[in-house]
This record gives C-alpha cells, sequence and structure tokens, in this order.
C-alpha cells in the first residue's frame, strides 16, 4: 500500500514542527530574561535598602516584629 504524501499536509506538518521549535527557544529565552530581571530587581532593593537607613531600620524592626519568615500554623507560639 503505497500512498502518497500531499504536499500541503506534509509542508503543514514542517510548519508544526518548526513552531513547536521556535516555542521552545522562546521559553527558554523568556526564562533567561525572567531570571535577570529577578536579579537586577533584588540587587535594586537591596541597594535603596543599604543606602537609606530608615528603610534598613524598618526592615530590621519588621523583622523583629513578623519574624524572617512565614511561621507555619502548627509552629505558632501560644
Amino acid at each position: 500500500m503505497n500512498e502518497s504524501v500531499d504536499p500541503y499536509e506534509l509542508r503543514a506538518r514542517l510548519h508544526r514542527i518548526a513552531a513547536g521549535q521556535l516555542r521552545a527557544a522562546a521559553a527558554v529565552l523568556a526564562t533567561k530574561s525572567m531570571r535577570q530581571f529577578t536579579d537586577a530587581f533584588n540587587a535594586g532593593v537591596t541597594r535603596d535598602v543599604a543606602q537609606h537607613p530608615d528603610l534598613a531600620e524598618l526592615n530590621a524592626q519588621m523583622d523583629g516584629f513578623y519574624g524572617a519568615g512565614p511561621v507555619r500554623p502548627d509552629e505558632e507560639p501560644t
């Protein structure tokens, strides 16, 4: 059973393959860009807090009042 391949179907199949490859490449670039953005944002926030003593003091007060991180419900003081 020798079936001939429809050229339009072959072209559509090749376009779907290329679209999948480009989608994967775009995801990699977006991930890298978001990582660079968050690194730059965190560096900027750290620099701002270090340059403004009032913000650094407020940050220390907030950590002292609320704690350094989230508390699980079973760890809450009673």
